[in-house]
């Protein structure tokens, strides 16, 4: 499961099959628009159980902490946030840790996905998509490419949690 979703989250990162953005936004801009996705979220995927937990930094970063759990025990974690790297490139951006807290990627790395267009409640990513839905709904469309060398966007739905 590891190495399918290691090559899942570096096709995000570097595909950008998504249409190039209608227009440009400031990154202050695009984090006050985000506001919506402060607090937590869950839902299916992987087969298995997914949630996630978004706050806001004194700067105005988003930063969160993600987990997906399977037959009753957690399979990997991520820390995200949505800002700038320390390359100073604008998007979001994910380190990924095994079970016993072990990264994946190597010091100083991390996993970005670069924006492109903030559209209302939607904001594009290259390879991933966030999107309201509704004052409940969380969907993500996340770029994958299967074993078999085909790509797809997979659909991830979360409800927030109370």
């Amino acid at each position: 499961m590891r190495a399918f979703l290691i090559a899942v989250v570096w096709l995000g990162a570097g595909l950008g099959l998504l249409p190039a953005p209608s227009q440009a936004s400031e990154p202050d801009e695009v984090l006050a628009a985000l506001g919506w996705l402060e607090g937590c979220w869950a839902g299916p995927g992987f087969d298995g159980e997914m949630s996630e937990c978004w706050m806001r930094t004194a700067s105005g970063e988003l930063v969160g902490a993600f987990q997906y759990s399977a037959d009753g025990a957690l399979q990997f974690s991520e820390m995200l946030m949505i800002g700038h790297n320390p390359d100073g490139a604008f998007g979001y951006h994910v380190k990924h840790f095994n079970r016993d807290f072990t990264g994946w990627e190597e010091n100083g790395e991390q996993v970005s996905f670069e924006f492109l267009a903030l559209d209302g409640d939607r904001v594009i990513f290259s390879g991933l998509v966030l999107e309201r839905d509704g004052e409940t709904g969380l969907k993500a469309f996340l770029d994958m490419r299967r074993s078999d060398g085909r790509v797809e966007t997979v659909p991830f739905h979360f409800h927030r949690m109370e």
